[in-house]
């Protein structure tokens, strides 16, 4: 029953934040606490994955369903006395906690969201948008505890500030806080910080910072820029070719007139805030995009409309997202998860090869996993985003496209991450996306970062 020691620690310290590592149940905690307390408010990834397997069984149709009016809004969400999750494929019993209307102007400004946003469609917001409705909902349900779950996943460095300085906000209020982190830098002034391990919390020995860093004004950039690390040893064909590229939904532009190119040999970071429209260029790149059709756009030479076979296409590639993370449902073991990779679906149709098997059991053990029986669904969230990375390179692809890989990784996995990431640099062009500056490997070449465009109605895809 590790939900007492939490019951526990309040009695003493009603606003906490607490670290450890990776698999140490810090999740699991929350949830059971969540679980045996009324009127307690809990902000997760879950809760995400509720939504999002609600209106997008799988993750390409988030773009597709832009075009459904009748699809669920912020204001849904946020205002409704009683909030279903219904679709026609999905339907919930029971709706979401009540809500306050009089506290929306409030949970807004907390959250750091316009009022305009309430008219956005949920399914058109990214993993870090959505974090902030959730956030601005979770305080309009007027609970007397808050349990944030890796808040900040997903959030580039200025909305990490400006969600810091809301949950410091929410601290300053009568009632129960318990925020877990998955980064030490995270950790916030003024609450008490303890280690959670082995279903027990210890006083956090290091340093709290002072005071948060002084807002800045973000840098407004109103075109791409194209940043050389350092010159690839070698480089031969074009793999990905765009040339004056737009994607829009009506008139909420996300990409404007990008001509970009990716070779053979080299290996791209791709970053921008919130809303620069980063997963929609991976989209473009994976062919997922139904805009691809609309464009000047090469993908290993052969063009959308023009002799592109889709499956062909994307059997070249190996893709990892947090929505996949958040949306993997195959009951297979961590060793049968990798072997997927040897395929074109998520799932295992058929036997592997013993090379194949082999493969990836050496592959697990390198990665710390002893027991490759270990069913998927047991792992943690940061070790099955892991795992999934591990499944898309495992090939190796031709193209390793990889959305935000680093979210909610101590450094410990980081470091994992990217020793596999440079091993596998001379044998695929890797594809990066990441909101934390000058995290990646060595072997990374180039850097394109992406302005975040104006937006109607407070929409925007990342």
């Amino acid at each position: 029953m590790s939900y007492k020691s939490l019951e526990s620690l309040f009695e003493k310290y009603p606003k906490i934040q607490m670290i450890g590592p990776v698999g140490s149940g810090k999740s699991r905690l929350l949830r059971e606490y969540a679980g045996r307390h009324t009127n307690t408010a809990l902000s997760s990834t879950e809760i995400q994955r509720r939504i999002q397997r609600a209106l997008a069984p799988f993750w390409q149709q988030r773009f597709i369903s832009l075009r459904d009016e009748d699809a669920p809004r912020v204001r849904d969400l946020l205002l409704k006395p009683k909030f279903f999750l219904h679709t026609e494929h999905y339907v919930e019993d029971d709706p979401f906690p009540p809500t306050d209307p009089e506290k929306l102007s409030e949970a807004l400004t907390m959250a750091n969201l316009p009022e305009t946003v309430l008219k956005v469609k949920l399914l058109s917001l990214s993993n870090g948008e959505l974090r902030r409705i959730l956030l601005a909902r979770l305080w309009m349900e007027s609970p007397e505890a808050i349990l944030l779950d890796d808040p900040f996943g997903g959030l580039d460095p200025e909305f990490r500030n400006h969600l810091s300085r809301g949950i410091l906000k929410m601290a300053e209020k009568d009632v129960k806080l318990a925020v877990s982190l998955q980064r030490k830098e995270e950790l916030l002034p003024q609450i008490p910080a303890f280690v959670y391990e082995n279903g027990e919390f210890f006083a956090y020995d290091g340093e709290l910072p002072k005071a948060l860093p002084a807002e800045e004004q973000s840098v407004e950039r109103s075109r791409y820029e194209i940043q050389t690390l350092h010159n690839p040893e070698s480089v031969s064909e074009t793999l990905f070719d765009l040339e004056q590229v737009n994607v829009h939904y009506g008139s909420t532009q996300i990409i404007k007139d990008l001509t970009w190119q990716v070779k053979k040999g080299e290996h791209w970071v791709v970053m921008g805030p919130n809303g620069a429209g980063k997963s929609t260029l991976l989209a473009l790149l994976s062919a997922d995009h139904p805009q691809i059709y609309s464009n000047n756009i090469t993908l290993f030479g052969q063009k959308p409309g023009h002799g592109l076979n889709v499956w062909e296409h994307k059997a070249q590639i190996g893709f990892f997202s947090p929505e996949l993370a958040t949306q993997y449902r195959e009951k297979l073991n961590i060793e049968q998860v990798l072997c997927t990779g040897f395929t074109t679906g998520l799932g295992l149709f058929e036997a592997p090869s013993w090379e194949e098997k082999a493969k990836a059991v050496s592959w697990l053990k390198e990665f710390g996993f002893a027991d490759v029986t270990r069913p998927f669904e047991d792992l943690s969230a940061t070790e099955r985003r892991l795992i999934l990375i591990a499944r898309a390179a495992i090939r190796p692809p031709k193209a390793l496209i990889l959305d935000e890989p680093t979210q909610g990784m101590d450094v410990g996995f980081r470091d994992k991450l990217f020793d596999l990431l440079q091993f596998l640099s001379d044998k695929t062009t890797i594809i990066l996306v990441t909101h934390y500056e000058e995290e990646w490997p060595p072997c990374m070449t180039h850097v394109l970062r992406m302005p975040k465009f104006s937006m109607e109605n407070g929409a925007s895809q990342t």
